[in-house]
């Protein structure tokens, strides 16, 4: 299978939002319900505009 790398798109930023959550819910035991959306308003509203980030499509 061949796959495409580009950038993510402020249109997929939910998506990457619930991704971020999803992994760090199955993770991060230790951290209560509310500090996940906590910090997940921080990575869908600040953090993603921060950095580059690449995706691979297909």
């Amino acid at each position: 299978m061949k796959y495409q790398i580009d950038n993510t798109k402020r249109t997929e930023y939910n998506e990457l939002a619930n991704i971020w959550e999803a992994s760090v819910a199955a993770t991060h035991h230790f951290l209560k319900e509310e500090d996940i959306e906590y910090f997940k308003l921080l990575v869908l509203n600040t953090y993603l505009d921060a950095v580059e980030l690449k995706c691979a499509r297909n």
